[in-house]
Protein backbone atom coordinates (compact mmCIF):
# COMPACT_ATOMS: atom_id res chain seq x y z
CA UNK A 1 0.00 0.00 0.00
CA UNK A 2 1.38 3.14 -0.49
CA UNK A 3 2.88 5.42 1.80
CA UNK A 4 1.39 9.31 1.85
CA UNK A 5 3.36 12.07 2.62
CA UNK A 6 2.36 14.44 4.84
CA UNK A 7 3.51 17.61 6.41
CA UNK A 8 2.35 18.05 10.00
CA UNK A 9 2.69 21.28 11.94
CA UNK A 10 4.14 20.43 15.39
CA UNK A 11 5.46 22.60 18.29
CA UNK A 12 9.15 21.49 17.45
CA UNK A 13 8.47 23.32 13.77
CA UNK A 14 7.14 26.49 15.00
CA UNK A 15 11.11 28.57 16.04
CA UNK A 16 9.27 31.45 17.04
CA UNK A 17 7.49 29.76 20.01
CA UNK A 18 11.41 29.89 21.33
CA UNK A 19 10.28 33.19 22.11
CA UNK A 20 8.00 31.80 25.48
CA UNK A 21 9.81 32.90 28.60
CA UNK A 22 10.35 36.56 27.24
CA UNK A 23 6.27 36.64 26.47
CA UNK A 24 6.06 35.26 29.95
CA UNK A 25 8.40 37.11 31.71
CA UNK A 26 6.80 41.03 30.08
CA UNK A 27 3.50 39.49 30.59
CA UNK A 28 4.18 39.18 34.12
CA UNK A 29 6.43 41.98 34.89
CA UNK A 30 4.24 44.74 35.43
CA UNK A 31 2.59 43.05 38.46
CA UNK A 32 5.65 42.24 40.04
CA UNK A 33 8.44 43.20 42.06
CA UNK A 34 11.37 44.29 40.30
CA UNK A 35 13.85 41.69 41.85
CA UNK A 36 11.48 39.16 41.18
CA UNK A 37 11.19 39.84 37.86
CA UNK A 38 15.18 40.03 37.55
CA UNK A 39 15.59 36.78 39.55
CA UNK A 40 12.61 34.87 37.20
CA UNK A 41 14.31 36.72 33.87
CA UNK A 42 17.70 35.03 34.45
CA UNK A 43 16.43 31.85 35.73
CA UNK A 44 14.42 30.81 33.40
CA UNK A 45 16.95 32.35 30.66
CA UNK A 46 19.27 29.60 32.16
CA UNK A 47 16.44 26.78 31.92
CA UNK A 48 15.47 27.83 28.31
CA UNK A 49 19.44 27.87 27.06
CA UNK A 50 19.09 24.41 28.30
CA UNK A 51 16.30 23.44 26.49
CA UNK A 52 17.12 24.75 23.42
CA UNK A 53 20.32 22.81 23.07
CA UNK A 54 18.63 19.35 23.63
CA UNK A 55 16.09 20.42 20.53
CA UNK A 56 17.76 19.32 18.29
CA UNK A 57 18.11 15.58 19.70
CA UNK A 58 14.44 15.63 21.48
CA UNK A 59 12.17 17.38 18.78
CA UNK A 60 14.66 17.28 15.82
CA UNK A 61 13.54 21.20 15.68
CA UNK A 62 15.95 24.03 15.38
CA UNK A 63 16.58 26.02 18.88
CA UNK A 64 18.07 29.10 17.63
CA UNK A 65 15.44 31.79 18.67
CA UNK A 66 15.22 29.73 22.09
CA UNK A 67 19.00 29.74 22.45
CA UNK A 68 19.17 33.59 21.28
CA UNK A 69 16.06 33.95 23.84
CA UNK A 70 17.76 32.03 26.75
CA UNK A 71 21.11 34.08 26.48
CA UNK A 72 19.33 37.61 26.22
CA UNK A 73 17.38 37.30 29.58
CA UNK A 74 20.02 36.08 31.68
CA UNK A 75 22.34 38.74 29.78
CA UNK A 76 19.23 42.02 30.54
CA UNK A 77 18.67 40.54 34.19
CA UNK A 78 22.25 40.64 34.86
CA UNK A 79 22.86 44.06 33.45
CA UNK A 80 19.73 44.97 35.15
CA UNK A 81 20.57 43.80 38.58
CA UNK A 82 24.23 45.15 38.02
CA UNK A 83 22.66 48.81 37.50
CA UNK A 84 20.17 48.25 40.52
CA UNK A 85 23.14 47.82 43.00
CA UNK A 86 24.50 51.14 41.76
CA UNK A 87 21.21 52.85 41.97
CA UNK A 88 20.00 53.27 37.97
CA UNK A 89 17.54 50.77 38.20
CA UNK A 90 15.37 53.29 35.84
CA UNK A 91 16.73 51.77 32.26
CA UNK A 92 13.44 49.26 31.03
CA UNK A 93 14.75 45.50 31.26
CA UNK A 94 13.04 45.37 27.68
CA UNK A 95 15.96 47.48 26.47
CA UNK A 96 19.01 45.29 27.02
CA UNK A 97 16.94 42.29 26.08
CA UNK A 98 15.99 43.40 22.64
CA UNK A 99 19.16 45.10 21.83
CA UNK A 100 21.02 41.40 22.85
CA UNK A 101 18.62 39.40 20.92
CA UNK A 102 19.15 41.76 17.80
CA UNK A 103 22.90 41.50 18.24
CA UNK A 104 22.83 37.81 18.19
CA UNK A 105 20.32 37.03 15.66
CA UNK A 106 22.73 39.78 13.54
CA UNK A 107 25.56 37.59 14.21
CA UNK A 108 23.98 34.26 13.32
CA UNK A 109 22.24 35.35 10.10
CA UNK A 110 24.68 37.55 8.62
CA UNK A 111 27.96 36.76 10.09
CA UNK A 112 27.82 33.10 10.24
CA UNK A 113 28.51 32.85 13.83
CA UNK A 114 26.65 29.96 15.05
CA UNK A 115 26.26 27.92 18.76
CA UNK A 116 27.30 24.54 18.78
CA UNK A 117 24.17 23.17 18.52
CA UNK A 118 24.03 24.19 14.87
CA UNK A 119 27.59 22.52 13.78
CA UNK A 120 25.80 18.87 15.73
CA UNK A 121 22.64 19.68 13.59
CA UNK A 122 25.01 19.76 10.02
CA UNK A 123 26.73 17.02 11.19
CA UNK A 124 23.59 14.56 11.49
CA UNK A 125 21.37 16.16 8.91
CA UNK A 126 23.78 17.56 6.70
CA UNK A 127 23.08 20.94 4.88
CA UNK A 128 20.36 23.18 3.98
CA UNK A 129 20.33 21.79 0.39
CA UNK A 130 20.86 18.13 1.24
CA UNK A 131 17.64 18.32 3.30
CA UNK A 132 15.84 20.38 0.28
CA UNK A 133 16.84 17.26 -1.61
CA UNK A 134 15.12 15.00 1.23
CA UNK A 135 11.80 16.97 1.59
CA UNK A 136 12.75 18.33 4.85
CA UNK A 137 12.11 22.10 3.50
CA UNK A 138 11.55 23.53 7.05
CA UNK A 139 14.53 24.00 7.49
CA UNK A 140 14.81 26.82 5.17
CA UNK A 141 12.35 28.48 7.69
CA UNK A 142 15.02 28.56 10.30
CA UNK A 143 16.31 31.81 8.17
CA UNK A 144 13.08 33.47 7.29
CA UNK A 145 12.02 33.35 11.39
CA UNK A 146 15.13 34.57 12.84
CA UNK A 147 15.49 37.97 9.85
CA UNK A 148 12.12 38.58 11.07
CA UNK A 149 12.62 38.15 14.79
CA UNK A 150 15.47 40.21 14.18
CA UNK A 151 13.44 42.82 12.73
CA UNK A 152 11.24 43.45 15.29
CA UNK A 153 13.97 43.12 18.11
CA UNK A 154 15.60 46.09 16.34
CA UNK A 155 12.54 47.62 16.47
CA UNK A 156 11.87 47.34 19.95
CA UNK A 157 15.53 47.92 20.56
CA UNK A 158 15.39 51.53 18.74
CA UNK A 159 11.16 52.38 20.00
CA UNK A 160 12.03 51.89 23.71
CA UNK A 161 15.88 53.62 23.28
CA UNK A 162 14.10 56.29 22.07
CA UNK A 163 11.39 56.53 24.65
CA UNK A 164 13.56 56.16 27.38
CA UNK A 165 16.04 58.85 26.29
CA UNK A 166 12.55 61.58 26.02
CA UNK A 167 12.20 60.74 29.72
CA UNK A 168 9.13 57.72 29.52
CA UNK A 169 9.09 56.32 32.65
CA UNK A 170 8.82 52.56 33.51
CA UNK A 171 5.70 53.47 35.89
CA UNK A 172 3.78 55.59 32.72
CA UNK A 173 1.04 54.42 30.69
CA UNK A 174 2.64 54.65 27.97
CA UNK A 175 5.90 53.16 29.52
CA UNK A 176 3.75 50.13 30.56
CA UNK A 177 2.14 49.82 27.21
CA UNK A 178 5.77 49.91 25.49
CA UNK A 179 7.91 48.72 27.64
CA UNK A 180 6.24 45.50 28.58
CA UNK A 181 2.91 44.99 26.02
CA UNK A 182 4.08 46.40 22.69
CA UNK A 183 7.21 43.88 22.72
CA UNK A 184 4.80 41.33 24.05
CA UNK A 185 2.19 41.81 20.99
CA UNK A 186 5.00 41.44 19.09
CA UNK A 187 5.81 38.28 19.80
CA UNK A 188 2.92 36.36 19.84
CA UNK A 189 2.07 38.25 16.37
CA UNK A 190 5.55 36.75 15.25
CA UNK A 191 4.21 33.27 16.45
CA UNK A 192 0.55 33.74 15.08
CA UNK A 193 2.22 34.70 11.68
CA UNK A 194 4.70 31.65 11.23
CA UNK A 195 1.62 29.20 12.27
CA UNK A 196 -0.26 30.91 9.46
CA UNK A 197 2.96 30.83 7.01
CA UNK A 198 3.38 27.22 7.66
CA UNK A 199 -0.14 26.59 7.03
CA UNK A 200 0.28 27.86 3.73
CA UNK A 201 3.60 26.08 3.07
CA UNK A 202 2.06 22.98 4.03
CA UNK A 203 -0.79 23.64 1.30
CA UNK A 204 1.79 24.70 -1.32
CA UNK A 205 4.06 21.71 -0.70
CA UNK A 206 0.72 19.15 -0.57
CA UNK A 207 -0.36 20.98 -3.64
CA UNK A 208 2.96 20.45 -5.17
CA UNK A 209 3.38 16.56 -4.58
CA UNK A 210 -0.24 16.03 -6.03
CA UNK A 211 0.78 17.40 -9.40
CA UNK A 212 4.61 15.79 -9.32
CA UNK A 213 4.56 12.88 -11.66
CA UNK A 214 7.71 10.98 -9.64
CA UNK A 215 9.91 8.44 -11.71
CA UNK A 216 12.74 6.99 -10.74
CA UNK A 217 14.29 4.06 -12.76
CA UNK A 218 13.51 0.19 -12.90
CA UNK A 219 11.13 1.35 -9.19
CA UNK A 220 7.71 0.18 -8.45
CA UNK A 221 5.04 3.44 -8.77
CA UNK A 222 4.36 2.55 -5.14
CA UNK A 223 7.83 2.06 -3.88
CA UNK A 224 9.73 4.54 -5.63
CA UNK A 225 7.76 7.89 -4.29
CA UNK A 226 9.08 7.64 -0.83
CA UNK A 227 11.99 4.68 -0.14
CA UNK A 228 14.98 5.56 -2.49
CA UNK A 229 18.56 6.79 -2.37
CA UNK A 230 19.87 9.47 -4.10
CA UNK A 231 23.52 8.94 -5.45
CA UNK A 232 25.79 12.08 -6.53
CA UNK A 233 29.21 11.84 -7.66
CA UNK A 234 31.83 14.50 -8.34
CA UNK A 235 34.48 13.99 -10.72
CA UNK A 236 38.17 15.38 -10.57
CA UNK A 237 40.93 14.83 -12.62
CA UNK A 238 43.81 16.77 -13.37
CA UNK A 239 42.84 19.56 -11.05
CA UNK A 240 39.71 20.38 -12.85
CA UNK A 241 36.18 19.48 -12.14
CA UNK A 242 33.61 18.00 -14.55
CA UNK A 243 30.37 19.58 -14.57
CA UNK A 244 27.19 19.22 -16.63
CA UNK A 245 24.25 21.69 -16.79
CA UNK A 246 21.10 21.03 -14.84
CA UNK A 247 17.98 22.65 -15.21
CA UNK A 248 16.48 21.77 -12.21
CA UNK A 249 14.20 18.72 -10.50
CA UNK A 250 10.77 18.97 -11.23
CA UNK A 251 10.27 16.78 -8.50
CA UNK A 252 11.30 18.74 -6.39
CA UNK A 253 10.32 22.11 -4.52
CA UNK A 254 12.51 25.02 -5.52
CA UNK A 255 15.24 22.87 -6.53
CA UNK A 256 16.96 25.61 -8.99
CA UNK A 257 19.21 24.90 -11.75
CA UNK A 258 23.02 25.29 -12.38
CA UNK A 259 26.24 23.23 -12.97
CA UNK A 260 26.31 19.86 -11.49
CA UNK A 261 27.93 16.56 -11.13
CA UNK A 262 27.39 14.35 -13.63
CA UNK A 263 26.55 11.39 -11.87
CA UNK A 264 23.22 11.68 -10.32
CA UNK A 265 21.30 8.24 -10.17
CA UNK A 266 18.16 7.02 -7.89
CA UNK A 267 19.02 4.23 -6.73
CA UNK A 268 17.33 1.23 -4.04
CA UNK A 269 17.47 2.84 0.07
CA UNK A 270 20.29 1.93 1.41
CA UNK A 271 20.51 0.89 5.43
CA UNK A 272 24.08 1.10 6.02
CA UNK A 273 26.94 3.71 4.78
CA UNK A 274 28.49 0.58 3.57
CA UNK A 275 25.57 -1.02 1.15
CA UNK A 276 25.11 2.71 -0.12
CA UNK A 277 28.95 2.69 -1.39
CA UNK A 278 28.55 -0.66 -3.21
CA UNK A 279 25.94 1.02 -5.02
CA UNK A 280 28.03 4.11 -5.63
CA UNK A 281 30.83 1.90 -6.97
CA UNK A 282 28.75 -0.28 -9.33
CA UNK A 283 27.05 3.10 -10.71
CA UNK A 284 30.55 4.05 -11.73
CA UNK A 285 31.76 0.75 -13.29
CA UNK A 286 28.05 0.75 -15.47
CA UNK A 287 28.46 4.66 -16.08
CA UNK A 288 32.08 4.75 -16.98
CA UNK A 289 33.32 0.91 -17.21
CA UNK A 290 36.24 1.66 -14.69
CA UNK A 291 36.43 -1.57 -12.42
CA UNK A 292 38.49 -0.06 -9.26
CA UNK A 293 37.35 3.61 -9.16
CA UNK A 294 39.16 6.09 -6.95
CA UNK A 295 36.04 6.93 -5.01
CA UNK A 296 35.92 8.64 -1.86
CA UNK A 297 32.72 9.48 0.33
CA UNK A 298 32.04 12.91 1.54
CA UNK A 299 28.72 12.93 3.60
CA UNK A 300 25.61 11.28 3.55
CA UNK A 301 21.99 12.64 4.65
CA UNK A 302 18.79 10.69 5.42
CA UNK A 303 15.17 12.28 5.62
CA UNK A 304 13.88 12.71 8.49
CA UNK A 305 11.58 9.88 8.92
CA UNK A 306 14.09 7.73 7.26
CA UNK A 307 12.43 7.39 4.06
CA UNK A 308 15.29 9.14 1.39
CA UNK A 309 19.20 9.00 1.60
CA UNK A 310 21.18 11.03 -0.25
CA UNK A 311 24.62 9.57 -0.54
CA UNK A 312 27.93 12.02 -2.02
CA UNK A 313 30.53 10.70 -3.14
CA UNK A 314 33.88 12.26 -5.25
CA UNK A 315 36.08 9.92 -7.73
CA UNK A 316 39.58 11.10 -8.83
CA UNK A 317 39.82 9.41 -12.26
CA UNK A 318 43.39 9.54 -14.13
CA UNK A 319 44.23 11.46 -17.32
CA UNK A 320 43.94 8.01 -19.45
CA UNK A 321 40.44 7.68 -18.39
CA UNK A 322 39.45 10.91 -18.91
CA UNK A 323 37.89 10.16 -22.61
CA UNK A 324 35.11 8.10 -21.10
CA UNK A 325 33.25 11.32 -19.86
CA UNK A 326 32.36 12.29 -23.37
CA UNK A 327 29.09 10.46 -22.84
CA UNK A 328 28.14 13.73 -20.61
CA UNK A 329 27.23 17.01 -21.98
CA UNK A 330 29.25 19.07 -19.90
CA UNK A 331 33.34 19.79 -19.66
CA UNK A 332 36.17 20.57 -17.39
CA UNK A 333 36.14 23.24 -14.86
CA UNK A 334 39.04 24.92 -12.80
CA UNK A 335 39.25 26.03 -9.27
CA UNK A 336 38.99 29.68 -10.34
CA UNK A 337 36.15 29.07 -13.17
CA UNK A 338 34.16 27.49 -10.10
CA UNK A 339 34.73 30.14 -7.45
CA UNK A 340 33.48 32.54 -10.02
CA UNK A 341 30.31 30.75 -10.65
CA UNK A 342 29.59 30.28 -7.11
CA UNK A 343 29.93 34.18 -6.56
CA UNK A 344 27.67 34.43 -9.37
CA UNK A 345 24.95 31.67 -8.39
CA UNK A 346 25.99 29.81 -11.49
CA UNK A 347 26.04 26.60 -9.84
CA UNK A 348 22.92 23.81 -9.02
CA UNK A 349 22.56 24.32 -5.20
CA UNK A 350 23.05 21.44 -3.78
CA UNK A 351 26.74 21.31 -5.36
CA UNK A 352 27.50 24.43 -4.34
CA UNK A 353 26.89 23.23 -0.94
CA UNK A 354 28.20 20.15 -1.33
CA UNK A 355 31.68 21.95 -2.81
CA UNK A 356 31.93 24.45 0.07
CA UNK A 357 31.76 21.36 2.16
CA UNK A 358 34.32 19.86 0.61
CA UNK A 359 36.33 22.85 0.18
CA UNK A 360 36.16 23.71 4.21
CA UNK A 361 37.31 20.43 4.71
CA UNK A 362 40.55 20.08 2.64
CA UNK A 363 41.87 23.42 4.05
CA UNK A 364 40.90 22.65 7.19
CA UNK A 365 43.34 19.19 6.70
CA UNK A 366 45.57 21.54 5.17
CA UNK A 367 45.88 24.00 8.02
CA UNK A 368 45.46 22.12 10.63
CA UNK A 369 45.96 18.90 13.00
CA UNK A 370 42.60 17.37 14.21
CA UNK A 371 43.17 18.25 17.36
CA UNK A 372 42.53 22.17 16.04
CA UNK A 373 46.81 22.56 16.10
CA UNK A 374 48.77 24.87 13.41
CA UNK A 375 50.42 22.78 10.78
CA UNK A 376 52.34 25.82 10.29
CA UNK A 377 54.25 28.39 12.89
CA UNK A 378 52.68 31.57 10.97
CA UNK A 379 49.57 32.73 12.82
CA UNK A 380 46.98 33.23 9.94
CA UNK A 381 48.36 31.40 7.62
CA UNK A 382 46.33 29.19 5.42
CA UNK A 383 47.17 27.30 2.41
CA UNK A 384 45.91 27.86 -0.72
CA UNK A 385 43.45 25.36 -2.01
CA UNK A 386 44.16 23.72 -4.52
CA UNK A 387 43.15 20.20 -6.22
CA UNK A 388 47.07 19.19 -6.62
CA UNK A 389 47.89 16.13 -4.93
CA UNK A 390 44.72 15.50 -2.95
CA UNK A 391 43.72 12.31 -4.12
CA UNK A 392 46.90 10.85 -2.26
CA UNK A 393 46.98 13.24 0.43
CA UNK A 394 44.93 10.74 2.31
CA UNK A 395 42.33 13.08 3.74
CA UNK A 396 39.06 11.71 4.87
CA UNK A 397 36.24 13.73 3.67
CA UNK A 398 33.62 12.11 5.73
CA UNK A 399 35.39 13.08 8.87
CA UNK A 400 33.17 15.37 10.88
CA UNK A 401 35.97 16.46 13.11
CA UNK A 402 37.66 18.70 10.11
CA UNK A 403 34.32 20.51 10.51
CA UNK A 404 34.79 20.73 14.13
CA UNK A 405 38.16 22.28 13.84
CA UNK A 406 37.62 24.96 10.93
CA UNK A 407 35.72 27.09 13.53
CA UNK A 408 37.64 25.59 16.84
CA UNK A 409 41.11 25.69 15.97
CA UNK A 410 44.50 27.85 17.24
CA UNK A 411 43.68 31.01 15.14
CA UNK A 412 39.79 30.96 16.84
CA UNK A 413 39.52 33.02 19.86
CA UNK A 414 37.58 31.07 21.99
CA UNK A 415 39.73 28.31 21.43
CA UNK A 416 42.59 30.50 22.77
CA UNK A 417 40.83 30.93 25.95
CA UNK A 418 39.64 27.21 26.70
CA UNK A 419 43.18 26.32 25.91
CA UNK A 420 44.33 29.06 28.52
CA UNK A 421 41.54 27.86 30.52
CA UNK A 422 42.66 24.11 30.56
CA UNK A 423 46.70 24.96 31.22
CA UNK A 424 45.75 26.76 34.44
CA UNK A 425 43.56 24.10 35.50
CA UNK A 426 46.20 21.21 34.59
CA UNK A 427 48.57 23.47 36.38
CA UNK A 428 46.69 23.81 39.58
CA UNK A 429 46.13 19.94 39.80
CA UNK A 430 50.16 19.38 39.13
CA UNK A 431 50.43 21.89 41.95
CA UNK A 432 48.14 20.45 44.12
CA UNK A 433 49.09 16.96 43.94
CA UNK A 434 52.87 17.93 44.21
CA UNK A 435 51.58 19.57 47.74
CA UNK A 436 49.79 16.28 48.63
CA UNK A 437 53.08 14.22 47.61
Amino acid sequence: MRKRKSYPISWSTIYSLGLLPAILVWGLAPSFDENVVIFTSIAVGIIWVFISRLAINISKGCGIIGWATGWSMIFSGCVHAFLSTLGYSDLPIVIAFASCMAVMLYLFEYRNIKPPFCHQCILKRGGIRERHLLGDFSRYETHYIVRLTLMGAFLVTLLAGVLFLIGIKRQSPAGRYFYFYFPLGLSIAVIIFEVVRRLLIRQLFESHERKSKHFVDNHDEQEMDYFFTVIRVMIIGQEKIFLIPNKGDENEFNSGKGLDVPIHRYTDYCSTQEEEEHIARKIIQEELDIENPDLHHISSATAEHSWRRVGQYVLFIPQEEQNKLTRYNGRWYTIEDIARLFHHNGLYPLFKETYARFYTVVNTARTYYSNGKRRYPIRGYKPTFSLRGIESSGIEFDDPVWLYVSRHNDDSFLYRINKWIRKLIARSKSSSNCCDA
